[in-house]
């Protein structure tokens, strides 16, 4: 899939459950009730997430299981980009590389690596920048003590007017 959706969506208010039913398919397809257990939330809540989430592109089905005499859907995020304009991004963007790192290890892959694009505003966008460049400093202060996983970060910066 090559849509690339972004949120806000006009008519998509992206409150807690519903940014927190968007990320807990990060780790793979999951039925309703799956992600209902995960986030400690009623099914029927989960359920109309998803469904609004479907709406909007930013959520798939990708079949059904049966679990008892239930058949529940498969859910998944699609398939290539997807647009975040949301400040909780670059947390995403941290727990994505951090979950790489920890499934290649686990695996006993040698290295992961992901890109995360992530638009702020304007008037945020120094802010973000000095904040970037702090945690630079600190992991080359880490860097001091030796160490075994080689943390590399590529930035770029640009408008889309």
């Amino acid at each position: 899939m090559t849509v690339s959706p972004e949120l806000p969506m006009p008519g998509l208010q992206m409150e807690e459950s519903l940014w927190r039913t968007f990320t807990s398919l990060l780790d793979g397809p999951s039925t309703a009730r799956a992600v209902a257990t995960r986030l400690g939330r009623p099914v029927a809540a989960v359920i109309r997430n998803l469904n609004h989430l479907q709406e909007h592109g930013l959520v798939c089905e990708m079949g059904t299981d049966r679990v008892g005499h239930h058949i529940e859907r498969i859910y998944r995020l699609p398939e290539g980009a997807v647009r975040v304009r949301d400040e909780r991004a670059l947390n995403l963007a941290f727990h994505e590389t951090e979950r790489g790192l920890t499934l290649a290890a686990f695996n006993g892959l040698p290295t992961n690596a992901g890109m995360v694009s992530i638009c702020v505003p304007r008037t945020r966008a120094a802010d973000v920048m000095q904040r970037l460049q702090q945690l630079r400093e600190d992991i080359e202060n880490m860097q001091q003590e030796g160490g075994d996983v080689k943390v590399t970060f590529f930035l770029a910066g640009w408008t889309e007017d």
